[in-house]
């Protein structure tokens, strides 16, 4: 008979036995990391591009933001501190915007109540939809301060009979109107709640129409404070020249398409110095050197033009919420 295997043995034998297996193994891995790298390689030089696309045109158009902000001032009536302003822009309803989009978009505005509402311009996508066909949805939006709006570039250019007409704006404008808003082409308005009132002003569009801050501002009294809707941003450089304390513009997008570290690829024209955000513009005349800098924001908007698509750029809209301070508070 023969010797049965010692308890050391055996243990020997199974420690063994996993080294002998895994050799070709580990050999193989080595070959095959060499081969993924090249894979995947090729694979990151196709695929992202093609993920990014994917994701710019199906995913981060459709991913609205609130973005929220504080605007504090000694020149903001005390009854009017907490008073919220949804600011809206670019909603660019037509070929890449549909009204059920526009529809989610206002439920989540409507969802946070706002006190007024502001829209600063391109309703509308030029040459596609008429802007009678949002007068429905629009009606959604409500606010018990009211609804304002101005013109953008494009709000002029619809159609071909649109273009040759004597007056392009006439169907934006009435669209907006009989969806509750006042149009504050070259005209302001004040707004009185409890014993006191602010002034909300507005400019015809800065490239297709005629904006006339003189008349938007003649009879408003120069001690209230003001906002201005203006669809191009960089007229705030010349806004800052009258008293106006609060500046809401859109046109920019953001860029609606962003690179990391590199920003925008492209701006359109009067939305290159402010393109984004929040800025101070210093005042540069001796008739408004008693008002604080002129304040702008600048909306990356909720539509798109050109091409269906936004990158490192979701469409947003904004609650403003407006503080009273003191001298005393701001000292």
């Amino acid at each position: 008979m023969a010797p049965r295997p010692s308890n050391s043995s055996t243990r020997l034998e199974q420690a063994q036995q996993p080294t002998d297996q895994t050799q070709p193994a580990t050999w193989t891995s080595k070959k095959m990391t060499r081969r993924t790298f090249m894979k995947y390689s090729i694979g990151a030089a196709v695929g992202i591009p093609l993920l990014s696309g994917a994701y710019a045109k199906w995913v981060e158009p459709y991913q609205l933001r609130r973005r929220t902000l504080t605007i504090a001032s000694e020149r903001i009536p005390a009854s009017f501190d907490g008073v919220t302003i949804a600011h809206l822009s670019d909603l660019h309803y037509g070929e890449f915007v549909t009204k059920e989009h526009v529809a989610r978009i206002f439920e989540q505005i409507m969802a946070n109540k706002p006190d007024m509402i502001c829209f600063t311009g391109d309703l509308v996508e030029d040459h596609v939809m008429p802007a009678e066909a949002i007068i429905e949805v629009m009606h959604k939006l409500q606010a018990p301060l009211g609804k304002y709006a101005v013109l953008g570039n494009h709000d002029y250019v619809r159609d071909s009979r649109a273009y040759f007409s004597s007056d392009r704006t006439d169907l934006v404008t009435a669209s907006l109107e009989a969806s509750g808003f006042r149009v504050l082409t070259n005209k302001h308005h004040q707004i009185h709640y409890k014993d006191s009132s602010i002034a909300v002003a507005g400019i015809d569009d800065a490239l297709e129409g005629n904006p006339d801050m003189e008349t938007a501002l003649q009879g408003c009294p120069p001690n209230l404070w003001c906002m201005l809707l203006a669809h191009e941003p960089d007229w705030a450089d010349i806004a800052s020249r009258y008293p106006i304390d609060l500046q809401l513009s859109g046109h920019s997008h953001g860029g609606q398409v962003r690179v990391p570290i590199v920003g925008p690829l492209m701006l359109p024209l009067m939305a290159k110095k402010y393109p984004d955000g929040m800025y101070q513009i210093a005042r540069k005349q001796a008739s408004t050197s008693e008002i604080s800098d002129l304040q702008l924001h600048t909306s990356r908007g909720v539509g798109m033009t050109l091409m269906p698509i936004r990158f490192f750029c979701p469409p947003e809209w904004t609650l403003i919420t407006l503080r009273n301070v003191t001298k005393s508070s701001t000292s």
